[in-house]
């Protein structure tokens, strides 16, 4: 099994209970490694546990406490006893995350000639993650730009199935949203009462590498019979070329799976306007500085452009067709 779905993770914790003769209580799954099974277990103190057999590989753990704990430990599971790379997470909060990153793990240990050294590393991504980036919940406007973007991508998707999920950007706070061989992307999400955006950094509507740079403007309204940020999650899981960047950019933008805490917003794309940038598009990048750069001392520059002085230079676009112009 290459990816585990978290329905049966789910289900995989729902028929542990906690031990009490032994340390832990574990569920074999269906992913093996050194002709053992990868386990989830839960223990005495109701931590969760990933279990990935390690046999004779020489690996190394990070020792650092951090929310995804790591260790190398020797366990008895029906009288063979072998070397595991112990996952675990005691935080309930974080057991949705977790679940992420237990799918991704075992997606990248499935198949790999050294299982436990590709556990590590994917364990390794997700801690520097877990440290950098604010996992539980999005406000009201981070929903409405993750929204964008999700649309965005899912645009790309259908024009291109084979299209690489590490392109969208966006979630790692770079300049554009999309980056792709034919051209770049920034989105930018605009409520009903929107009359400006907000530009970060000189680079944002900057072109690069020969590239043109589509500025889309999308409106995005509620709409009762519309989309969740959920639903498009669930719509682009099934379609997306890479599960593990998926999962990874949606936790990076700090969308987590909450089952506890249905999301009950629900939007729609009203309107889509293109601009595709050039030298006369208002904006402030290095060629408009006499430096060429932000004077000593000057943090990043973030201002606002008022739409009124954007439209005049942007054209009706479909996504579709903005799509197909960027997978060329």
């Amino acid at each position: 099994m290459t990816d585990l779905e978290l329905s049966a993770l789910e289900r995989a914790w729902a028929v542990l209970i906690l031990p009490r003769a032994r340390e832990l209580a574990s569920f074999p799954l269906d992913v093996v490694c050194h002709a053992q099974p990868c386990r989830v277990a839960i223990d005495g103190a109701g931590a969760r546990h990933l279990l990935v057999p390690a046999s004779d590989e020489a690996v190394a753990v990070d020792p650092r406490p951090a929310a995804l704990g790591t260790v190398i430990r020797k366990l008895d599971f029906g009288g063979s006893t072998l070397s595991y790379v112990d996952l675990s997470c005691n935080e309930p909060s974080l057991f949705p995350e977790f679940d992420e990153v237990v799918a991704d793990v075992l997606e990248a240990v499935s198949g790999a000639r050294r299982p436990a050294a590709a556990a590590i590393d994917a364990i390794a991504r997700w801690r520097r993650l877990f440290r950098s980036t604010p996992l539980r919940g999005l406000s009201y406007q981070g929903k409405m730009g993750l929204f964008a973007e999700l649309t965005v991508l899912s645009s790309l998707v259908e024009a291109d199935p084979h299209f690489r999920v590490d392109a969208w950007r966006g979630p790692l706070r770079e300049p554009h949203d999309f980056e792709t061989a034919a051209r770049c992307i920034e989105v930018k999400a605009l409520s009903q009462a929107s009359d400006t955006i907000a530009v970060h950094g000189l680079e944002q509507l900057n072109t690069h590498d020969g590239r043109p740079l589509d500025l889309v403007l999308l409106r995005v309204v509620e709409d009762p019979d519309g989309w969740t940020v959920t639903d498009l999650v669930e719509k682009l899981r099934g379609s997306v070329a890479s599960q593990a960047d998926f999962r990874s950019r949606l936790s990076a933008a700090g969308w987590s799976q909450q089952p506890d805490r249905p999301d009950a917003d629900r939007f729609a794309a009203e309107e889509t306007r293109r601009i595709v940038v050039g030298s006369d598009t208002p904006r402030v990048v290095p060629s408009s500085l006499v430096a060429v750069s932000l004077p000593e001392g000057v943090g990043e520059l973030t201002y606002q452009v008022d739409l009124a002085a954007l439209l005049p230079h942007s054209t009706g676009a479909s996504l579709a067709e903005i799509a197909e112009e960027a997978v060329r």
